[in-house]
């Protein structure tokens, strides 16, 4: 009888040790699964960081076109320093105009994927892009002008820059509701295009 006792002991020790071998083991996995999610969630969202790197550039941009700045450059070093001085920082503020424009052509295909995504995009939301998309254009060969014949544009070009921020904004918002689809989606459109 001994035996038979021992026998039953052991079976129902190895039966319960393997149910709870197999329930920490599913336990596990699904802590890790959850994780995963949440790390891909937020590198989809990690997208949009890119996009509004300008704020950070505004504030140098606008001190390189104080005209009290090429006033003192040309006091201290004579015309042809001031001339040099306005022409290299005309071609930065060119340069920062044209990351403007490259800002907001990735917002935009991260708008049409996500209106892809969207199930309540409307004929009105893309007349709404479209129409954000034509007035940006406009006022961007307008501020371009107007740096290219020398006038200091400045409050034309802090409007682009709001533009961009604005609809990084709203990217973001509309990303964040749609979820992580909407998130790996944007970030392969950002990947197919480089």
């Amino acid at each position: 009888m001994e035996i038979g006792a021992v026998q039953i002991v052991s079976g129902g020790f190895f039966i319960v040790a393997a149910a709870f071998a197999l329930a920490l083991t599913a336990t596990l996995l699904w802590s890790f699964r959850g994780t995963h999610k949440g790390r891909r969630g937020r590198a989809g969202l990690a997208v949009l960081d890119s996009a509004p790197k300008h704020l950070c550039n505004m504030g140098p941009i606008r001190r390189s076109q104080d005209p009290a700045d090429f006033d003192y450059a040309v006091e201290r070093g004579g015309k042809e320093l001031g001339k040099r001085l306005r022409r290299e920082r005309r071609s930065v503020a060119l340069l920062y105009l044209e990351s403007l424009r490259s800002d907001f052509d990735q917002l935009l295909r991260i708008a049409r994927v996500v209106a892809l995504l969207s199930p309540e995009v409307s004929s009105s939301h893309e007349h709404e892009r479209l129409r954000l998309s034509i007035l940006f254009r406009v006022r961007f060969q307008l501020v371009k002008v107007h740096f290219l014949f020398g006038d200091v544009a400045m409050l034309q070009l802090a409007s682009l820059g709001q533009m961009v921020t604005s609809l990084a904004i709203r990217m973001e918002t509309a990303m964040a509701t749609l979820g992580e689809p909407a998130a790996l989606a944007a970030d392969l459109a950002l990947q197919s295009d480089q």
